[in-house]
């Protein structure tokens, strides 16, 4: 009789109905909650949306920690990967439609107010949610955690699996801070980059999915073959579809936008004016929002319809 190899992973029915609590991690969840329900309720007028959503966060953090997630995760493949999406998906993304950073700088004063808003205008803080920088961040710990030898070290090392975990939600915080937030950090990218951000990011998410589920036994031997195929399909199916649905909803962010409500970002902008000047003779494109001047836009959608009418 031959080595056996790895065992399966549990049934999911085990996954969700075991728990065990993780008692470090729920105290700063619920000391974290007391803290925004006690900024939400002096604040006076703060939005409810804003505060379910910031609690449905620490809902999944507590979900992620305390489940069969955390119990079978480390071992299995496929609930690992459950694991992966909550915490660089789900938790990250609740967490910013909450607004914490907004609330937080509405009830400063004097010099913490100052020195918050230095430390959030400062070039580090600038740096960290540049778009490319945090595209860079969120494919590098999602490719390198997976494509690697990163997992085989971590089957036998829980230091590593808690490192992940915490790579994992920092990469979600910076990637969904700079892709759907609203808050407080300034130079927030156009909408239409934002767009284009979390397009490549699923480009990686698709990448990583089909790899695995195409993976040979000798890419994982710690883990069942079947759990890391069904891994890749989670990564592929699960983060692309909750990707999309974010999508959706940063779409109803920018239509309820006044400010981002022709928002191309400066180089998309700056080839429109290019075009219409060339088009139509009219130098005030470059000096003038043609979305507020009547005659302007009215040239435009006029050019717009010739060109149409021309190339049709």
């Amino acid at each position: 009789m031959g080595p056996m190899g790895p065992a399966p992973g549990p049934a999911w029915v085990d996954v969700l109905t075991t728990w065990e609590i993780a008692w470090g991690v729920d105290a700063v969840l619920l000391v974290l909650g007391a803290l925004y329900l006690t900024g939400a309720v002096r604040h006076g007028s703060w939005p409810v949306r804003r505060t379910a959503s910031f609690l449905g966060a620490l809902a999944a953090a507590v979900l992620t920690w305390n489940s069969g997630i955390a119990v079978f995760g480390h071992g299995a493949f496929a609930v690992h990967m459950v694991m992966h999406l909550m915490l660089i998906m789900v938790v990250p993304a609740l967490w910013v439609a909450g607004h914490p950073l907004e609330l937080l700088r509405h009830h400063l004063r004097g010099g913490a107010a100052r020195r918050f808003d230095a430390v959030v205008g400062s070039r580090v803080v600038r740096g960290l949610t540049f778009p490319a920088t945090v595209l860079v961040v969120y494919a590098a710990v999602v490719v390198l955690t997976h494509l690697t030898g990163f997992m085989e070290a971590m089957a036998s090392s829980m230091a590593l699996h808690h490192t992940e975990q915490a790579l994992y939600l920092v990469a979600g915080l910076l990637f969904f801070h700079t892709a759907i937030g609203v808050d407080v950090l300034p130079h927030r990218p156009a909408y239409f980059a934002r767009f284009v951000l979390m397009l490549v990011a699923m480009g990686v998410d698709t990448l990583v999915g089909v790899v695995l589920m195409l993976a040979p036994a000798s890419m994982f031997p710690a883990y069942d073959l079947e759990g890391v195929h069904l891994g890749g399909a989670i990564m592929w199916v699960g983060g692309d579809g909750l990707m999309m649905v974010i999508m959706v909803l940063l779409g109803r962010l920018w239509v309820s936008d006044p400010s981002g409500r022709v928002d191309f970002g400066p180089w998309l902008e700056s080839a429109r004016r290019s075009a219409y000047s060339e088009q139509t003779g009219d130098a005030r494109a470059g000096d003038d929002d043609l979305d507020d001047d009547d005659e302007a836009l009215a040239a435009y959608n006029r050019m717009l319809a010739r060109l149409h009418r021309d190339h049709g």
